[in-house]
């Protein structure tokens, strides 16, 4: 299944929200076979960290905190610090659980 990493990877800026979650999912799991590839997702999940809708927000710093790639996290300090003060509790709530997983890291 890590053959298509790469179509997968296509599918990350649908706007369509249960896609978009399946996409995270597999990148969540397959992260660390294709490191490199994943980098190039990360400028999704910095404007999904910034979407008006608070599950996307969340779901996308959630991703940013489960993926096991080292370089990832200078990228995800700028949109966790944002999540931390959001203004919805469950993307606060997410950010937080992130923070120890990153810590984790």
């Amino acid at each position: 299944v890590s053959m298509l990493f790469t179509d997968v990877l296509n599918c990350v800026q649908t706007g369509n929200i249960e896609l978009k979650k399946l996409v995270y999912l597999y990148l969540i799991n397959y992260a660390k076979t294709q490191p490199e590839l994943t980098l190039l997702a990360v400028n999704t999940f910095v404007k999904d960290s910034n979407d008006a809708n608070p599950l996307i927000r969340a779901l996308a710093v959630r991703t940013m905190g489960c993926i096991r790639v080292d370089r990832i996290t200078e990228y995800l300090c700028e949109p966790l610090s944002r999540a931390l003060r959001d203004e919805d509790p469950y993307v606060r709530k997410t950010a937080a659980v992130c923070v120890a997983k990153l810590y984790d890291i």
